[in-house]
C-alpha cells in the first residue's frame, strides 16, 4: 500500500480519523508499524443500526496496540437540519479540533484514497464547478488544522488488499453502497464501471486543471494578501484573466467550496459590473458580498448590526468596531469633561444630527457628501454625551462646542 510519507513526520503527533471502514483501518495499521506518534479519533452520529460494530473494531485495536483512543457520540437532534453529510463533517471536525487543540496535535490524518479523489473530479465536472483546483487535495487546512492524506495516491482495491493480506479487521458501513447519496451513486455505477486506463485518463484531465490553478494562484497572491489586510480590495486592480479565481479565493474563506459555483461566480461579476456604486449580495452563507463604488468585500451579517456601549469615565477600550485611546488623529479626537459622562458610542440612529460650525447638520447627509458607503455607515461610531448631544463623529464631524479645546478621547473606527 502507497504511503505518502514525504507529508509525515515521525517527530510529530497526529490525529487519525478512524471510521472502522477498511480504509482509515489499514491507514491505523500501516502508521503504527512505520512508527508514528498518532492518537485516535472516532465518532459515532447512530445514524445506522450497526454503529456499535464500528466502535467496538476501532476501540479494539487501539486497546490491542496500547493507542490513545478518544471517542465522540452524536444523535439525530445533533444534525437533523441540513444535509447530513455537510452537518456529520463539521461535527466531525469539530471534535478533532477539541483533541488537535488540547494536546497541540501537529496534523490530523485522515484515509481519502485515490477513488475519493476521482469521485470528487467527476462530481466537480459535472456540477461546473471547477474554478479552482479539481478533487481532494493531499494536505488542506480545515478549522485552523492541518488535514494530512497520505493515501490520496493510493486505489481502494489495493487498500482492500491490504486488509485481506494482513488481515486487518475492518466494518464496512452499508450505506456505501446505496444510491440515493450523490456520491454513493457515481462511486456505484458510474465510476466501478471505469477501467484503470479510463481513471487515469480522469486524473490527468485533472493534474492539468491543477497545475494552472497553482500558477494562477501564484499571481494572485499579492491581492489575495492586499485584500487580507484592508479588508476589501478595489476590483479592477486585479487582472481581468485573474477575476474569476481571486472571486473564488474570497468566497472560499466563507463558505465551503462545493457551494461556489460558475453561476454564483457569473451572478456577483453581474453585480459588480451594475451602475449602481453600492450592492449588497446574499450568499447561500450567513454572508453579504459588498460592492462599494468598485471596492470589493465579504461581511458577516451579524457584523453589521447596530451596537451600544456606555462609559462612565475614560477607559482604554477595544471592540471590533471602534478603539478609545489617549492618543490618535485630531479628527478622531475630542475633549470630554467629567460633566459629559457617561458617554454613550453606538450606530447611527434614524434623524442623528450634530452641530457644526456651519450649522446643523443631518449626519445621513454628512456620510453621503464623504462619500461612505452605506454598510460602513451602519458600523460608524458615534459619541454622544450625558444629555444626547451628539460630540463626535470621527473624521466626520466634531460638535461646534467642542472645536476649540484640545483633544483627550480618540475615537479610531
Amino acid at each position: 500500500m502507497l504511503l505518502n510519507e514525504n507529508l509525515l513526520n515521525k517527530n510529530k503527533l497526529y490525529i487519525v480519523g478512524v471510521s472502522g471502514g477498511c480504509d482509515s483501518m489499514a491507514l491505523l495499521d500501516v502508521l503504527r508499524i512505520k512508527g508514528y506518534q498518532v492518537l485516535v479519533a472516532h465518532v459515532n452520529y447512530n445514524y445506522r443500526d450497526d454503529t456499535d460494530i464500528d466502535y467496538e473494531v476501532v476501540s479494539e485495536y487501539c486497546a490491542k496496540y496500547g493507542i490513545a483512543f478518544y471517542y465522540k457520540e452524536f444523535h439525530h437532534k445533533d444534525y437533523c437540519e441540513g444535509n447530513f453529510e455537510d452537518r456529520a463533517r463539521d461535527l466531525r471536525y469539530s471534535f478533532y479540533k477539541e483533541i488537535y487543540d488540547y494536546y497541540h496535535v501537529d496534523g490530523v490524518i485522515l484515509g481519502h484514497h485515490l477513488d475519493d479523489h476521482l469521485e470528487s473530479i467527476y462530481m466537480q465536472l459535472a456540477r461546473h464547478t471547477t474554478i479552482h483546483y479539481l478533487g481532494i487535495k493531499e494536505i488542506s487546512l480545515v478549522k485552523g488544522m492541518n488535514i494530512i492524506r497520505p493515501l490520496r495516491n493510493c486505489f481502494k482495491e489495493d487498500i482492500l488488499k491490504y486488509c485481506k493480506d494482513n488481515e486487518i479487521e475492518y466494518h464496512d458501513d452499508y450505506t456505501n453502497f446505496e444510491i440515493e447519496l450523490e456520491r454513493n451513486k457515481i462511486r456505484n455505477t458510474i465510476l466501478n464501471q471505469y477501467t484503470r486506463n479510463q481513471k487515469e485518463e480522469l486524473l490527468q484531465k485533472a493534474r492539468e486543471h491543477n497545475l494552472r490553478v497553482l500558477k494562477c494562484e501564484k499571481k494572485l497572491k499579492p491581492y489575495y494578501d492586499l485584500y487580507k489586510k484592508d479588508k476589501q480590495i478595489y476590483y479592477y486592480y486585479i487582472p481581468k484573466e485573474l477575476r474569476n479565481m481571486f472571486l473564488f479565493m474570497i468566497l472560499k474563506d466563507v463558505m465551503h467550496p462545493r457551494l461556489i459555483s460558475s453561476s454564483l461566480i457569473k451572478e456577483i461579476k453581474h453585480q459588480i459590473h451594475s451602475v449602481k456604486p453600492n450592492i449588497q449580495m446574499n450568499l447561500p452563507v450567513n454572508y453579504l458580498f459588498i460592492k462599494e463604488y468598485d471596492n470589493i468585500y465579504i461581511i458577516d451579517k451579524n457584523k453589521i448590526k447596530a451596537y451600544k456601549y456606555v462609559f462612565n469615565e475614560f477607559t482604554l477600550f477595544g471592540c471590533d468596531y471602534f478603539h478609545m485611546l489617549e492618543r490618535g488623529h485630531i479628527n478622531e479626537g475630542v475633549y470630554l469633561s467629567e460633566d459629559d459622562y457617561p458617554i454613550t458610542i453606538r450606530t447611527m440612529q434614524e434623524g442623528d444630527s450634530i452641530q457644526t460650525s456651519s450649522g446643523t447638520k443631518k449626519l445621513s447627509r454628512l456620510f453621503i457628501n464623504a462619500k461612505i458607503p452605506a454598510t460602513k455607515r451602519k458600523l460608524w461610531p458615534v459619541v454622544v454625551n450625558k444629555d444626547g448631544i451628539i460630540v463626535l463623529v470621527p473624521h466626520i464631524a466634531k460638535n461646534i462646542e467642542y472645536l476649540t479645546t484640545k483633544p483627550n478621547v480618540f475615537v479610531i473606527k
